[in-house]
């Protein structure tokens, strides 16, 4: 509106402008010279409001696309209760789902963390699959010094097994042949000694993670 106004004070002044009398019949030769300075900044002044008023109307553009109901974790299975309507501006292609297309998000698996109320991009989810005949969900407890700073879930991860308190007779500390996935990651408080972890991996892993006295994970690059 602040837009516009100042787009009609303008014009109504450079309507009085054109309607005063010639100065040429008030002060002579050197006020005619003096007049068309005046329209021209008047002129400029007017294209500048009616530039404002353009760049208001498109900046007002808005469009409803699917966002974070709250804080979500990477790795975060999306349901109903994870999405809402969120109104944006003009967005790049593909940097959010639109909200007739919020289904197609539902049973996803979060890549990364979103804050709450920010658009969810097709590019951030995947499709959660299916355990496999021989795959298994396979929860262990670690210390937290045998756990990568940062993991979460999703990541890919090497096993490694070893049985410190055997003496020298002991097997040599075993990396486990196989990339795993972590399905879930539960950090406790300042006070909680061990971390839960639950791996998704071939169900014989976890014959070698129950004789283990001692297990670590090997952060990997993602296959």
């Amino acid at each position: 509106m602040a837009e516009r106004m100042s787009e009609q004070s303008v014009r109504s002044r450079l309507r009085d402008a054109l309607n005063e009398p010639s100065d040429d019949d008030i002060v002579g030769p050197r006020a005619r010279r003096r007049i068309p300075e005046m329209l021209l900044g008047l002129l400029l002044v007017t294209s500048g409001a009616l530039g404002g008023v353009l760049v208001f109307q498109r900046s007002n553009d808005r469009t409803v696309v699917v966002g974070s109901a709250r804080d979500l974790q990477r790795g975060t299975l999306l349901t109903r209760s994870d999405v809402i309507a969120v109104e944006v501006g003009a967005l790049p292609a593909g940097a959010a789902t639109q909200a007739g297309n919020a289904g197609v998000l539902l049973g996803q698996r979060l890549l990364v963390d979103l804050p709450a109320g920010v658009p969810i991009s097709p590019q951030v989810v995947t499709p959660d699959e299916l355990l496999g005949p021989s795959e298994a969900l396979i929860p262990v407890a670690l210390d937290r010094g045998a756990v990568p700073s940062g993991l979460g879930r999703g990541d890919a991860v090497r096993v490694v097994i070893s049985f410190p308190n055997q003496g020298p007779d002991a097997p040599a500390p075993q990396v486990l042949g196989d990339v795993i996935e972590v399905f879930d990651i539960v950090t406790p408080d300042d006070f909680g000694d061990s971390i839960q972890v639950t791996l998704r991996a071939n169900s014989d892993i976890a014959v070698d993670l129950a004789r283990a006295e001692r297990v670590q994970l090997l952060k990997v690059a993602n296959q």
